[in-house]
């Protein structure tokens, strides 16, 4: 993979910056995010277990969304309302503040934790979140990988 792994965590460690930037470097890493999936074998024969699914993230304090779709064996990302979902099967929001998607993507809580804590709220069927869940956490492991590297 051609990933800059310093880029990656120069990016994580900007995100105590002001809001605006914390948008920008969001934004940047999801990008990055989806290029390691996009070229990770393993990643893309894990994302096939799955259906199409429709993913919102809602950064409340920020007002900020995060719309992450999987169509066919491949991940899209959008800042502005999905327009494409009619026909998605599945979509799920998960509901959070900005310091909480910044502890989850240092890797300082899980998924899970969070959302055992009520720092994630959910608007969908919990078996959905389960799923998002399992991938994000074999994200978190190629991630890791490529940091480490």
């Amino acid at each position: 993979m051609m990933i800059d792994s310093d880029l990656l965590v120069i990016i994580l460690e900007s995100l105590g910056s002001t809001d605006e930037r914390f948008k920008t470097n969001i934004d940047r890493f999801i990008k990055i995010s989806l290029e390691i999936s996009h070229n990770s074998e393993d990643f893309k024969e894990e994302i096939k277990n799955y259906d199409d699914f429709l993913c919102h993230v809602y950064i409340k304090d920020l007002d900020f969304n995060i719309w992450i779709s999987h169509s066919q064996g491949k991940l899209s990302y959008n800042t502005n309302y999905y327009e494409n979902h009619t026909g998605v099967k599945r979509v799920i929001h998960f509901i959070l503040k900005k310091d909480t998607l910044k502890r989850i993507l240092r890797q300082k809580i899980h998924v899970s934790e969070a959302y055992m804590r009520g720092l994630i709220e959910i608007d969908g069927l919990l078996t959905d979140a389960m799923m998002i869940k399992n991938l994000i956490s074999y994200f978190f492991k190629l991630f890791k990988h490529l940091i480490n590297t």
